[in-house]
């Protein structure tokens, strides 16, 4: 059975559950990174596609970034820009020494909104997943202008795929790590419907078990806001997914323990221990 198809099974039919059980390490291994690489290309690849565009990094900077330059502790941008919209918030206004006030000051403003970026020419202050930064251009030991932008777009796509790679890779591998906590979970689910059965069989099925969370947790990446708790939701229906697996297994007549005809005990069932797996 290729990797896809046990894919499409792992979401719907807990009984192939136990056909898994019988792949090699090296396939279980395979089709974990095999989902992770669609995971990764979903909320990861498609996203930085469809910013670019088709279009070069060159061009993507000379079309939207304005003119600017910060030297000397101080940040000059040709223009005002204001984007207002689904509780994100840009102002960029450096034509007067001083527009904006001290976050502190601005405590009521910020409140409105998700996500704030503010700069004048002095200062800026950001806003993001409920924590409020300002900090001073004086204080940056480094000049950076538009033009410095462009001549690091070599370096730019180096540093793109490097990128990608080590999420890639660090991604993965919280995802094996992951798979951990829902099996020691799924341990306890085992033993409540007394099905005997080994932690590295639990590991197995709980791989296979994150294909259908895996998806909703990529749909849900998507959405323009957050789900309270949904780490729990995840790794619950991923328990909930084995649990049923589980209970499907039971439900099959197991093959004797011993040789059918002579030599054993020919009708010795090995009811709910799976060790034989």
């Amino acid at each position: 059975m290729n990797i896809f198809k046990e894919m499409g099974l792992s979401i719907y039919s807990f009984k192939s559950y136990g056909e898994f059980l019988k792949n090699k390490k090296g396939k279980v291994f395979g089709f974990g990174v095999m989902l992770m690489v669609i995971y990764f290309l979903i909320t990861m690849g498609v996203p930085v596609i469809r910013f670019f565009g088709g279009e070069t990094i060159s061009y993507k900077i000379e079309k939207t970034v304005p003119d600017f330059e910060l030297s000397n502790g101080e940040l000059w941008v040709d223009g005002v820009y204001i984007y207002d919209y689904r509780g994100t918030y840009i102002e960029v206004d450096t034509d007067s020494r001083s527009v904006l006030r001290s976050a502190y000051d601005m405590q009521d403003f910020l409140d409105n909104y998700t996500q704030v970026i503010m700069m004048d020419s002095e200062k800026v202050i950001v806003k993001d997943k409920g924590q409020v930064h300002e900090a001073f251009f004086s204080e940056m030991d480094f000049e950076l202008s538009r033009r410095d932008l462009l001549r690091l777009v070599p370096y730019a796509y180096i540093f793109l795929a490097v990128f990608m790679v080590i999420a890639f890779v660090w991604m993965t591998a919280w995802f094996f790590a992951g798979v951990l906590v829902i099996a020691l979970i799924s341990m306890i689910v085992a033993s409540c419907m007394k099905v005997k059965i080994s932690f590295g069989k639990l590991y197995i099925l709980g791989i296979y078990s994150r294909t259908l969370p895996l998806i909703i947790k990529a749909a849900v990446s998507i959405l323009p806001f957050g789900i309270p708790f949904f780490y729990v939701i995840n790794i619950g229906l991923s328990v909930l997914i084995i649990g049923l697996a589980l209970q499907s297994i039971k439900q099959v007549p197991q093959a004797p323990a011993g040789p059918p005809y002579g030599g054993g005990t020919g009708n010795n069932y090995p009811g709910n221990d799976f060790s034989w797996m």
